[in-house]
């Protein structure tokens, strides 16, 4: 049985009939016109006549359908009118935009990296939520999705400490009455934190040597490093005034700069420059006249220290022990100072180490020759 149809709604253009019905005005916002109209690709009024019904049927379900959205989103906003007492209104989002506003200034770009990474990871888990809609459970189911994820215990603890000022601040900055569910959470011990490798006296003097033998700006910056323990960033983002070669002790003088930022206050220091690193800052001093140092690495007012990593790893891979990278000459300059007897607080204040006592922050520190006669033992021991 056929439903009728007004003729209204059909027309005809060269024998073929088309379906033609005005748009409702209370739908009407929905469309970009006031009336819908299509060929039913027929020349039969009866298939026009049947095709139009079961078209017309289907536009006043989908009418409907919309009628009843419009209705339910206003009764949504009149429901919005009384808050609800148990949400704070501020979501993780928001609570991460609070953290970078208050936060993330004159921090790096690895600051801001992790912070946008690690939020991704809870709304991953447990979804964008309202900071008191979270359950003090979810911490703990959180922490079981990282690691099911493959992740490392330590990876997964600086997760959380993410997470944790994240929502820490919120609380404090608006007042709520609310226990962090990332607060209390526990950690199972886990066997799988890889120890650093070392860069020992053999790994270093066969390093340097290929350095003098390919003497160019990307084996500098490992001589540099080698001789001086400094961090990667630390010796990318040098500018050359920081290389001082017309003193009587030849020095680094490390301080922030517009590149690049230091760790922290203890890495502001002088480092002798001896072996290696005096060899690389020569070449560096004779080749470059502009600003910085390593202008490969610090290009649009950043240092970009992570360029710098990748090429000097896989160029070690060729070359050096198994597990050898750049940080590894770090670690190796502590152990290298360690053997020649260093004492300990000399050797934090060339490495840009936090001391260990309040006592040994007082004063001027160490003199630059004082400083230049350990580095020199430093070299030495490394050669024979």
């Amino acid at each position: 049985m056929l439903t009728y149809i007004s003729n209204d709604y059909l027309t005809s253009r060269n024998g073929i009939y088309y379906f033609q019905r005005r748009v409702p005005k209370d739908v009407r916002t929905h469309y970009k016109s006031h009336a819908i109209t299509c060929s039913l690709k027929t020349r039969s009024r009866k298939m026009a006549l049947r095709a139009a019904s079961a078209l017309s049927l289907q536009l006043d379900e989908y009418w409907m359908n919309l009628r009843v959205s419009q209705l339910t989103s206003i009764h949504c906003k009149i429901l919005k009118q009384t808050p609800d007492q148990s949400l704070s209104g501020l979501t993780l989002l928001d609570a991460k935009g609070l953290y970078r506003k208050l936060k993330g200034k004159g921090k790096p770009d690895s600051f801001i990296a992790a912070t946008e990474r690690n939020c991704e990871y809870v709304i991953q888990a447990l979804g964008n939520k309202d900071l008191m809609a979270y359950q003090l459970a979810d911490g703990g189911v959180f922490r079981d999705w990282l690691i099911e994820k493959g992740l490392a215990s330590s990876s997964v603890k600086r997760i959380f400490s993410t997470i944790r000022a994240i929502f820490n601040l919120a609380i404090a900055e608006h007042g709520l009455d609310m226990t962090s569910p990332f607060a209390n959470v526990y950690f199972p011990e886990f066997d799988d934190v890889k120890e650093r490798q070392s860069a020992t006296g053999l790994d270093i003097t066969l390093i340097q040597s290929s350095c003098r033998e390919l003497n160019d700006e990307m084996r500098w910056l490992l001589a540099l490093i080698s001789d001086t323990g400094m961090r990667l960033a630390e010796a990318a983002g040098l500018a050359l005034d920081d290389m001082v070669l017309d003193s009587k002790i030849p020095h680094i003088n490390l301080k922030p700069n517009d590149c690049r930022r230091l760790k922290t206050k203890q890495s502001v220091r002088k480092i002798p420059l001896v072996g290696a690193a005096l060899w690389a800052a020569q070449q560096i001093k004779a080749e470059f006249d502009g600003v910085y140092a390593f202008p490969r690495y610090t290009k649009g007012g950043r240092c970009n220290a992570n360029s710098a990593s990748a090429g000097l790893n896989k160029w070690l891979k060729q070359c050096a022990s198994e597990s050898i990278t750049v940080h590894s000459y770090r670690h190796g300059f502590r152990d290298r100072l360690r053997a020649v007897q260093c004492p300990s607080d000399i050797v934090d204040a060339l490495g840009g180490w936090s001391t260990s006592s309040v006592g040994e922050s007082y004063g001027l520190g160490y003199k630059l020759d004082v400083l230049n006669e350990w580095m020199n033992k430093l070299v030495l021991n490394t050669k024979g």
